[in-house]
C-alpha cells in the first residue's frame, strides 16, 4: 500500500522543504506589500523641501536586504525539490 522506506523519507523531506518555500514565498509577498506602501510615502516625501523621512527610506532598503535574503533561501529549496523529486516519485 505504501511505497518503500527510501520513497517515504524522500517525499517526507520534499514536505518539509516545500513548506518552508511556501513560508518564504509569504514572505516575500508581505515584503513587497510594505515596500508597495512605502513607495507612496517616498514619492510623497521627496516632493518637499528638502526631504524629511529618512525613516521609510531605511526601512525600504532593510526590506530590500530581506527579499534579497528570501529570494536567496527560495532558490536554495527549489534547488532541493527538484533535487529529491526523483527519489519522491519514481516513474
Amino acid at each position: 500500500m505504501f511505497p518503500d522506506e527510501p520513497t517515504l523519507i524522500a517525499r517526507g523531506k520534499f514536505s518539509t522543504l516545500m513548506k518552508e518555500r511556501k513560508e518564504q514565498i509569504k514572505r516575500v509577498q508581505d515584503i513587497c506589500r510594505t515596500m508597495q506602501g512605502n513607495v507612496a510615502l517616498l514619492l510623497k516625501d521627496c516632493e518637499k523641501k528638502p526631504p524629511e523621512d529618512l525613516a521609510t527610506l531605511e526601512m525600504t532598503m532593510k526590506c530590500m536586504d530581506n527579499l534579497k535574503a528570501a529570494r536567496e533561501r527560495i532558490i536554495t529549496l527549489s534547488l532541493g525539490l527538484i533535487e529529491l523529486e526523483p527519489d519522491a516519485w519514481p516513474k
